[in-house]
This record gives C-alpha cells, sequence and structure tokens, in this order.
C-alpha cells in the first residue's frame, strides 16, 4: 500500500533534490505510454533506463508566489477581486475592479473575473515555475480560484499535461499540480518551525515578522461600494505584499526544504505538508531495505479505533519543584533521551517477546512486565543512525555556521524528537505500545538515579522534568560540575548521554493556580549574559493579549535580574492604574487566537469562535487558519457571559477593565508573586501591601 511516487523512489533508488546523470530512450507520441509525452510542455521526455547520482551546485528554483484577495470569506462565493503574483524580477497585482487615475505600474487591469483567471494560467505557464508558492493556499487560495472557475465553467490548465488542480481531502485538504510542485508554506511552518517559534500564531503576518523582520500592509477592509481611491491602492498594495512575504519565506526556508526531502526521501510536496510522524515512517520506510525488511501494511480504520480505544500507560518522571527563586543553577539535558533509550535497549515491535526468553530484557510497564529480544531490531537501529547523524551535524554546526549543515542538523532534530511518540502513534505501520510504555519506564528509572548521584555528588537537585535535571551549585566549581558530568556519561549505557545545556544565574519555579505546591513544567531562568528561558508560562502562549504577556515577560526579567520582587510589584502596580485609567492602547488588549478548525467543527463556543462568527456576519474572510483578533468590551448589563462581550478590532467600545484585570493581568502574575506571599488581588484592589509597604 505504497503510494506510487515512494515505491518509485525506492525502486530506482532515487534520493529527491539530488542531481542525476540520466541514461534513457527519448519518447515521441509513445504510444506505451498512452501518448502523454506528446502533451507534456517541455523540452524532452524520457523512459529511463539508468539514473547515476553526480556531484552538482545547488538547484536554484524557478518560484511563483501567488495570493487573492475575495469578496466573501466563504469559499467561492463571492468573486476574486485581485491576484497577486511575484517572481523573479516580476511583480503584478492582475484586477479588474477600480481602474485608477493614478496608474500603478504593478497593476495590470482585465475585463471581468473570467478574463483575471484565465490572465493568472496566462502567467503560471509563461513563467512556468518549479514551485507555485501560497501561504495557506491548500485550504483558502486555491479551492476559491477551483470554484470561482467552475462557477464560470471555465478549465484552469496550471498542469504542464494541461490538467487542472486535484484536490484531496484527507485529514486536511491538499491541492496538486501535475508536474508544479505546489506548496503551501502555512503547512511546512507547522511542521519544521513551530514548536521553536515566538511568534504568537503562525499567520502570514506573525511568521514574517520573525523570520524576515517585516510585516502585511496594515488594511483594513471595508466594503467595497465605501473604498476610495485611495483605499483601493492600499489594497493593491496590501495584496502584492502577501506574495513577496511568501516568495522571501520561501526562499529562507528553501535549504530546509531540500534536507527535509533528502533526508526523509519524499518529494518537497509531500514533506511540506506530512506531519512529524509521517516523516519518521518515510525514513523507515525509505531505510528498510538495509536490514532486509518488507514494509508493514498501513493500519485499518478498525485498527486505529480499537489502538485509540486501549488504556494509557504512565507517564515520564517529573520531580515536583519547592517553588522559590533560586541562585546559581545548572541544567542538565539528555541529548535525544527517549530515543536514545530505544535505540540502546533494542525497544520495537519486532523485537518484542511473547514471553521471558534467555538474555531477553524485562520491562516492568507497571501492569506487568514485557520481554524484548537482544537480537538487534531495524527500529532501534534506524533510530541510532538518526541520533548519530544528529549529533554529527549538531558538532559540524558548532564549528562552522552553513545554511545545508544548519538544515540537516534541524532535519534530524525533529526526526529525533518525533520518533520515539512514533511507536505510540495510532496510525503507525510500526505501532508498539509496549515499546512505548517500556521506554518511558526506562526513563523514569535514569532520570531518577542520575537525580541521586547529583544530590551525592553534593549537588541539590531542584527539578526534573522528562529529560532535564535542574540543580543548585550548592558552592561547588563550575570544573566539578563538568567532572561529574563526564562521570555519570561514563556510566550511562549504549548511545545515552547527558549534556550541559547552561549555567544560570537565578532560576524561578512558581506555585500552581491553587497555590501551595510547585507547578510542573512552569519555570523561568536567567543566564550570565542575561537571556531568558521561560517555560510553561503565558508570555510563550499565544492566547493571551499582548498587555498580559509583555507584562509577565517583564516582570520575570526584574525578578531574576535583581534577585528579588521589589522592582516588578512597582511596575505592576504602575500598569493596574493605566489600566484602571484607560490609558492602556487598545492594541495592547487585543486578543489574538488562530482558528485550528472550520467554524462549524466547534463545540465549546468560546470567545475566539465569537468573534469569528462575527467576522462571517460583516463578511470578512474567515476560515481554518485565520488569525481572529478581538477584545472584551464593558456593557452595561453586569451579568453578561464573556463571550457575548466579544468585539472586533473595529467595532466601537471600552473594554472592560474588571475583565482585564481579573482574567488576563492577575493570572499572568499572580503564580509568581505567591512565590514572596504577595497577594495579587490586594494589590489589584488597592489595598495595603504590609510586606513592601504602601504604594
Amino acid at each position: 500500500d505504497l503510494g506510487f511516487v515512494t515505491h518509485y523512489i525506492i525502486e530506482k533508488k532515487i534520493i529527491p533534490m539530488n542531481w542525476y546523470e540520466i541514461d534513457g530512450e527519448a519518447l515521441n507520441n509513445s504510444q506505451e505510454f498512452g501518448g502523454i509525452d506528446a502533451a507534456l510542455e517541455v523540452d524532452v521526455c524520457m523512459k529511463l533506463k539508468s539514473a547515476k547520482e553526480i556531484d552538482r551546485k545547488e538547484f536554484s528554483p524557478k518560484v511563483l508566489c501567488f495570493d487573492i484577495e475575495t469578496e466573501e470569506f466563504q469559499i467561492g462565493k463571492g468573486e476574486i477581486l485581485m491576484i497577486s503574483l511575484v517572481s523573479q524580477n516580476f511583480k503584478k497585482v492582475i484586477t479588474f475592479k477600480k481602474n485608477m487615475k493614478e496608474k500603478l505600474e504593478f497593476v495590470e487591469y482585465v475585463k471581468d473575473e473570467v478574463a483575471l483567471l484565465e490572465k493568472f494560467v496566462e502567467y503560471v505557464k509563461k513563467i512556468s515555475p518549479d514551485f507555485l508558492i501560497g501561504y495557506f493556499s491548500d485550504g483558502f487560495d486555491m479551492p476559491y480560484i477551483k470554484a470561482r472557475a467552475e462557477f464560470h465553467k471555465m478549465k484552469l490548465p496550471l498542469g504542464l499535461d494541461g490538467s487542472q488542480p486535484s484536490f484531496h481531502r484527507g485529514a486536511v485538504m491538499t491541492c496538486r499540480i501535475d508536474g508544479v510542485v505546489h506548496v503551501d508554506l502555512l503547512k511546512f511552518v507547522d511542521t519544521a518551525y513551530s514548536q521553536y517559534m515566538q511568534s504568537e500564531t503562525l499567520s502570514l503576518n506573525d511568521v514574517s515578522k520573525e523570520f524576515l523582520n517585516d510585516k502585511k500592509v496594515d488594511f483594513e477592509f471595508k466594503s467595497i461600494s465605501k473604498m476610495s481611491e485611495a483605499d483601493w491602492k492600499r489594497y493593491f498594495t496590501y495584496n502584492l505584499q502577501d506574495s513577496d512575504l511568501a516568495y522571501r519565506l520561501f526562499f529562507k526556508f528553501w535549504q530546509d526544504m531540500i534536507e527535509f526531502s533528502r533526508v526523509m526521501q519524499e518529494p518537497i510536496f509531500e514533506i511540506s505538508r506530512n506531519g512529524m510522524a509521517k516523516n519518521v515512517e518515510s525514513f523507515i520506510l525509505h531505510n528498510l531495505e538495509k536490514y532486509n525488511e518488507i514494509p508493514e501494511k498501513r493500519p485499518t480504520h478498525d485498527e486505529i479505533g480499537e489502538r485509540r480505544g486501549r488504556e494509557k500507560y504512565e507517564g515520564a518522571f517529573v520531580f515536583e519543584p519547592t517553588p522559590g527563586l533560586y541562585e546559581n543553577l545548572v541544567l542538565f539535558d539528555f541529548t535525544s533521551y527517549w530515543p536514545s533509550i530505544i535505540a540502546t535497549f533494542n525497544l520495537s515491535k519486532s523485537t518484542l517477546l511473547e514471553k521471558k526468553e534467555k538474555d531477553s530484557l524485562e520491562v516492568n510497564i507497571g501492569k506487568g512486565k514485557v520481554w524484548f529480544s537482544k537480537k538487534q531490531g531495524f527500529f532501534p537501529e534506524i533510530l541510532k543512525e538518526i541520533i548519530i547523524l544528529r549529533k554529527k551535524y549538531k558538532t559540524e554546526l558548532k564549528e562552522k555556521e552553513d545554511a545545508i549543515t544548519r538544515a540537516r542538523s534541524n532535519a534530524f532534530k525533529l526526526l529525533a524528537n518525533a520518533s520515539y511518540g512514533y511507536q505510540g502513534f495510532f496510525g503507525a505501520r510500526y505501532y508498539c505500545p509496549e515499546a512505548s510504555a517500556s521506554t518511558t519506564s526506562i526513563s523514569r528509572d535514569f532520570i531518577k538515579e542520575v537525580i541521586g548521584k547529583i544530590d551525592k555528588a553534593g549537588f541539590k537537585t531542584i527539578y526534573s522534568d522528562t529529560d532535564s535535571i535542574a540543580f543548585l551549585l550548592n558552592k561547588k566549581t563550575r570544573k566539578e560540575t563538568l567532572e561529574m558530568l563526564e562521570s555519570l556519561n561514563s556510566h550511562l549505557p549504549g548511545i545515552m548521554e547527558l549534556e550541559l545545556e547552561e549555567f544560570f544565574k537565578r532560576g524561578l519555579w512558581v506555585t500552581t493556580r491553587a497555590g501551595k505546591i510547585g507547578a510542573k513544567k512552569k519555570y523561568a531562568l536567567i543566564s550570565e549574559d542575561k537571556k531568558l528561558k521561560i517555560r510553561g508560562f503565558e508570555t510563550v502562549r499565544r492566547d493571551w493579549c499582548t498587555l498580559a504577556r509583555e507584562t509577565q515577560n517583564k516582570v520575570l526579567r526584574m525578578i531574576l535580574e535583581d534577585g528579588n520582587e521589589t522592582r516588578a510589584l512597582i511596575y505592576v502596580k504602575e500598569i493596574i492604574k493605566k489600566l484602571k485609567e484607560r490609558k492602556i492602547e487598545r492594541k495592547e488588549i487585543l486578543i489574538r487566537t488562530q482558528l485550528k478548525k472550520e467554524i462549524s467543527e466547534y463545540k465549546n463556543i468560546s470567545p475566539h469562535v465569537i468573534a469569528a462568527k462575527k467576522m462571517q456576519e460583516q463578511k470578512i474572510p474567515v476560515d481554518e487558519g485565520a488569525l481572529i483578533e478581538f477584545f472584551i468590551a464593558e456593557t452595561r448589563e453586569k451579568k453578561k457571559l464573556v463571550r457575548e462581550k466579544v468585539k472586533l478590532v473595529h467595532e466601537k467600545g471600552e473594554y472592560d477593565i474588571k475583565y482585564y484585570l481579573e482574567r488576563q493581568l492577575l493570572p499572568a502574575v499572580e503564580n509568581i508573586f505567591q512565590v514572596f506571599n504577595v497577594n495579587t488581588s490586594e494589590l489589584i484592589q488597592g489595598k495595603k501591601q504590609t510586606k513592601l509597604g504602601d504604594f
């Protein structure tokens, strides 16, 4: 059940994105292939006999980026107002709307929407790009273009063979064009970068700010009948900028795409859309021949359902922290912890035994014991290869920074991180919950053992989270710390390894919302060069207003820099005063959330869903993946629910001071100040703070 392309790559031993010298027979209206070669708009079409890999400089692709602006949000309901196109030395906006007095060099006017679509096809054919690029184009632009073409009963012969785009709805909609690689950049950003990004959302605007230090043109869509010539000029510029941002982002990500394609051995169309579990499976399938293995079948729908219903196993060990502010601490990390356990202890479906055998590995997974053969399995061996290559490129990157090494390092890092979860993934061909449970069981034992050794050596462990350990130097030197690290590694089996992340000047562990006990996976650290490492706080979440996140970030920085809460409390008092006096700008209190699915699929109607519905009612384009911006407004009716107070950015109304104090600002800082016995509720109410006096 392998896909045709995957099967072909394996059979012909071809690695995508590498150069090949080919030997073959030139076709001329070949009946063997139904004359397809005659229909292809290419220089030559050959029947392959052999392919020899050759060394040539990197491929520089021809790229065309596009973006549409529409009358309506619902796919195909209203007309496409304009299409922007950006390629090398080419920038164009095609429209049949507003023929302006001031002629803009990049705007081309056509008769109507049919002519607009024809001109779009014409430019795609003329430029003949290797890659056609959009941002959320699988979910919006291409389906909308298709719907409008169908409305006008016209074809879209975008393929090299004159075929129309084909659409496939799996977990997500995809649009394929024969002979032209269509890439939706949003999907690649989500897979390859989102877990490491600081951006609030994966919107084109936020992603461009982070990667390009640029942004979309500010433009507020109005009713077409109310738009002035100046509005149209800005709208055209807005549309063009979207394609230009996508063009620059593509080349920012290009080297990563190449290396992902080479490492997973799948075409860029696939790797730009696949989740990491699928990428792990691709890597496995393309490496099976080394181990004389054949692919297992993909699980059926019923098998996946049965797997979902299974009882879960115990998770990783977390050392519960004591809330407090600590000085002079160290953070150790296990390198690729869970994958290295799988590789070291040979945990996989193919090595799982039905009963105990001589020299087999026995693991207690809490609900009984399982056994694994010592005979090397292919999955652990493949993981070992991934980890070794990850370390190799990471080391090379430290010695010499270059785009190719960085891209390879990133590809293997993501692959290593995702490989542990693969065996517990419901849709995996090599699903093995026993191996997954054994991995976490062994991980708990080792992290506890290492904590014991650290404390015995005279250090003091204050926190451990899955694969990392934070501890106090306790008057020990850095040299002694590194000597201990070397000693710990000398006693670890197989390819398991601890590494020093950093020495930190201070660290803050906070209480849970309920107070008293320490919150797991929630801490902030500051290094000697004043870099912050923040985990679990709202400052790294994307569903809080800017004011709450920035206030929390500044509070954490002040406390970690100063070693006390005094300056941070004064700062929060000032923010509270400004908020009560409405001196905080509206842009600071906007809540920005990405729509994760179709509006109709939401069962719980949260504020951002209400905002999305209001956008629909006002004919503002909104769909899955759209950025939703709103604020909570003050009303005369005190008993109204929060979701009944939702207003869009352009709507009139004052923000609800009580909501932003009690539901945004207070939750962002209360468990931080609880460490210092400061009651933030009293602070908001303006009551006297007995610890530091009245502000």
